[in-house]
């Protein structure tokens, strides 16, 4: 409704909203009757009671607004005589609004990113401490004894307090959406012809997204196929991403897995909007792979193995050796931070070096995906003879051993198949119970060894490097 007056519209949040009004004195008439049409066209759409304030400063009319009803006309000039008797907790309404709550989609303003910086509750609750009971008593505290005292955060709210702008409007941009829909005369068939037909919709969008400094986070792809029905894929983008090849090429990479059972005759795409990505390399790192890169590999992977069976490994709640969970893969946004080398130093100090002390040397216990049977000579309940079948694995007489450490779990999934803590286990489709033992060969070799104690089979897990 407030684009109905101004174009300069920005939605701080769900019930704080500032629009720009200079200029409409030829359309709608002075600020009193902009104010009062603003109203009066609220209670027409049934948006309940509305208060406006009008002044020459936002926070001005944003204070106004929020503590007095109905329409607040202040004269340039007097924003602080005018603000000077509202209590202090009035400017609590600046205080930082949670993402979730957000109108706003765009980045962060210059603005919004200062009042975060002073959106401190804890500094309001001191200056009540204090005594500051009104906003005129905050303006009126010097400037040079309370940056003294709590820092910037303090001039930031006395600036608030005096009714004066942080910083400009920036006007809310307007939710976008970014879809486009192909019709076709024929039906077609097959990924080549429907490779063409995303091409002319992809570009159009694409371009549409760098003008407005925008990358598609999620993709749906909806075909309409001549029964009637709907084929429907949606692609999660690792990262922000605009390049028009790139997203046609993992739309058919998923489609060779995923084909349409029946011709096509209308294609629609629709792109899930974020902020454009902005990357600043290191000259001191090595540089992360592109986004655009690391989606098509996995497309292709996924196209390959499996959608289920390409990702990124994440730990699950549970003791069964080896369990993990597959997880899609996302670019990470953090990096290690770097330690500058220090101005004066005699000598240059390596990078590496700088990053901290080295870390003592500790063992690695590589496991293998899937056990390796193995012959075991047992004598007095220990191993002494560990033999494998395995190329490049080497047996022998055991030197040492430690163990065995008995681990059993998902007994309700224990079924009667041979070796069933081998590989069966593994897979989550039994439980395991087996003893486990490290054993040392004469040759060098370190094994993590177990025997399942269903079967009495013997496996070699892990190799220590």
């Amino acid at each position: 409704m407030a684009r109905l007056f101004s174009p300069r519209v920005d939605a701080r949040s769900e019930t704080v909203i500032t629009l720009e009004v200079n200029g409409l004195t030829r359309l709608f008439g002075d600020d009193k009757a902009v104010a009062d049409q603003l109203c009066r066209a609220a209670a027409d759409a049934g948006l309940g009671p509305v208060h406006v304030g009008v002044a020459a400063t936002r926070t001005t009319a944003i204070l106004c607004a929020a503590a007095r009803a109905g329409v607040t006309v202040v004269p340039a000039g007097e924003e602080a005589a005018v603000l000077a008797p509202l209590p202090l907790r009035m400017l609590e309404v600046f205080l930082p609004i949670p993402a979730s709550r957000s109108p706003r989609r765009s980045p962060a303003t210059l603005e919004e990113r200062s009042l975060a910086k002073a959106g401190n509750p804890s500094i309001l609750s001191v200056l009540s401490r204090w005594g500051v009971r009104t906003l005129g008593q905050l303006a009126a505290l010097p400037a040079i004894e309370l940056s003294g005292r709590i820092g910037q955060e303090g001039l930031r709210w006395r600036a608030l307090a005096r009714g004066e702008d942080i910083g400009p409007l920036v006007p809310t941009r307007e939710d976008e959406s970014f879809d486009a829909t192909t019709e076709l005369e024929w039906p077609i068939e097959g990924l080549e012809p429907l490779s063409f037909v995303l091409g002319g919709v992809l570009d159009p969008l694409c371009q549409r997204l760098e003008r407005r400094d925008r990358g598609a986070a999620v993709l749906h792809l909806h075909l309409r196929l001549v029964t009637k029905d709907t084929h429907t894929r949606t692609l999660q983008l690792p990262g922000a991403m605009r390049d028009a090849k790139v997203l046609r090429t993992l739309l058919l990479l998923d489609l060779e897995s995923h084909q349409p059972p029946a011709g096509v005759d209308r294609v629609t795409v629709v792109i899930d909007p974020t902020p454009g990505r902005i990357v600043q390399e290191s000259l001191l790192t090595r540089a992360l792979p592109a986004p655009e890169q690391v989606s098509t590999l996995l497309a292709r992977l996924g196209a390959l193995m499996g959608d289920t069976r390409c990702g990124s490994p994440a730990l699950v709640d549970s003791h069964r050796p080896g369990a993990f969970a597959m997880v899609p893969f996302r670019v990470p946004e953090t990096r290690t931070p770097l330690v500058a080398p220090q101005v004066g130093a005699r000598h240059a100090v390596p990078l590496r070096r700088s990053l901290g002390s080295p870390r003592p040397p500790t063992a690695c216990l590589r496991r293998f995906r899937f056990p390796i049977p193995a012959r075991v000579l047992i004598d007095h309940n220990r191993p002494i003879v560990v033999n494998t079948d395995r190329p490049g694995l080497s047996g022998g007489r055991v030197h040492a051993c430690a163990g065995p450490w008995r681990t059993s779990g998902e007994w309700w999934k224990t079924t009667k198949t041979q070796g069933a803590s081998g590989v069966e286990a593994l897979r989550g489709l039994a439980g395991w119970n087996r003893d486990e033992w490290d054993v040392a060969l004469g040759d060098g070799g370190l094994y993590r060894i177990f025997e399942d104690r269903d079967s009495g089979r013997w496996f070699v897990e892990a190799v220590v490097d």
